[in-house]
């Protein structure tokens, strides 16, 4: 299959091991580091069965809001529009509530706001959001998919990549948004078995448990609870 990747394409990023390992898969994969412009990534777009979208850091609202909103302007130009799958992130799931949701007051409704309109395209999708990332190998641990908007724990980003592919090998986990953890034991020998048992999502629009996007110019709350100072990084690059 033809893909393409859009993200960060440094070594280690979630991007760059989505791109290895489809290839290695043998994918046609076309990295996309700059989005920013419909007609780029139109033609990045042809004649591909599935673009994935992995927000860079920095501001959500050019780097996940504005992102997706290229693309899905760029897919719907298009005959035969790819399938979009996001990696997103597990603080959506817990809203305001999260601490990370009031260290910067964009962050939130960006995110929101991008699944929201993938959901609303049209478009077969998928949405990830993983928990804390971190950089451990591929298959080191059993993982855990679920629907549950207030999941926690952590997740490697070289298995964010194997999720991915998987989803797109077998056709499975459309219009499903679910989150993603690892946990002792085995990696799983189904994923099409793991992908089936999840739920379509049910309607456009947040989540259960994904608070109401609060004004853009709306001032974060006092953070209760500091990120600790060695945690695993909360963006999925």
């Amino acid at each position: 299959m033809r893909l393409v990747i859009a993200g960060t394409m440094s070594p280690g990023t979630t991007a760059v091991h989505f791109a290895e390992l489809a290839g290695a898969g043998g994918h046609d994969v076309r990295r996309l580091s700059t989005y920013d412009e419909v007609g780029p990534v139109r033609r990045a777009l042809a004649g591909t069965a599935a673009a994935v979208l992995v927000p860079k850091r920095g501001d959500a609202r050019l780097h996940a809001q504005q992102a997706m909103r290229t693309l899905l302007a760029a897919a719907a130009e298009l005959p035969t529009p790819p399938r979009i799958l996001l990696v997103s992130s597990f603080v959506v799931g817990h809203g305001n509530a999260h601490p990370l949701s009031r260290v910067d007051a964009t962050q939130l409704p960006a995110r929101i706001a991008s699944e929201e309109d993938l959901r609303a395209c049209g478009l077969p999708y998928t949405i990830v959001r993983p928990t804390w990332l971190t950089d451990d190998p591929p298959g080191a641990h059993a993982i855990t998919l679920t629907q549950d908007p207030q999941a926690d724990g952590m997740v490697s980003r070289a298995d964010i990549a194997v999720a991915l592919v998987a989803a797109i090998e077998s056709g499975r986990a459309v219009r499903t948004t679910f989150g993603l953890f690892s946990e002792p034991g085995a990696p799983p020998a189904d994923w099409a078995a793991a992908y089936a048992r999840l739920q379509p999502d049910a309607r456009s629009g947040p989540l259960s448990g994904s608070r109401p996007a609060p004004r853009p110019d709306a001032q974060p709350e006092a953070q209760s609870d500091p990120q600790p100072d060695a945690a695993p990084d909360k963006e999925p690059v």
